[in-house]
């Protein structure tokens, strides 16, 4: 353990600070095309940039959603640790959102990250109920 507060403690004071309010980051390629971005890495980062710049110095948390950034591989990683950057150098916390069997948008988004054509690779998958009851 290293000697930086706890994240609770840091949130606690964040919220006496700033209020309660936790935004979130999700680039879906729908809200790309809301805003008139095109979906790729320039599109994520102008979204990313603009929120970040409009609220991170007002808010606790910002929230990205890490699915939506992976979709664009290394390239996309690299927007989010941008994004965690500045939003940090700006005051907020950051939670990231990496859950994985989330909803439809980000399980797709995470499929898209491997299934693509130029994917790296090919990703594990896990057996659904139905798929485990049968495999008996």
């Amino acid at each position: 353990m290293t000697g930086r507060e706890p994240f609770g403690a840091r949130l606690r004071r964040a919220m006496d600070e700033r209020g309660p309010l936790c935004v979130g980051i999700d680039p879906h390629a729908s809200l790309l095309a809301e805003w008139g971005l095109n979906d790729d890495v320039t599109g994520l980062e102008r979204f990313s940039r603009t929120v970040v710049e409009a609220v991170a110095d007002r808010v606790a948390v910002l929230k990205p959603q890490s699915a939506f950034f992976e979709r664009f591989g290394s390239r996309g990683v690299a927007v989010l640790e941008r994004t965690v950057q500045e939003a940090r150098a700006a005051g907020a916390l950051v939670l990231m959102d990496a859950k994985r069997g989330d909803i439809g948008s980000t399980m797709a988004a995470y499929a898209e990250s491997f299934l693509h054509q130029d994917a790296p690779c090919s990703p594990t998958r896990s057996p659904s109920p139905r798929t485990s009851a049968t495999a008996r």
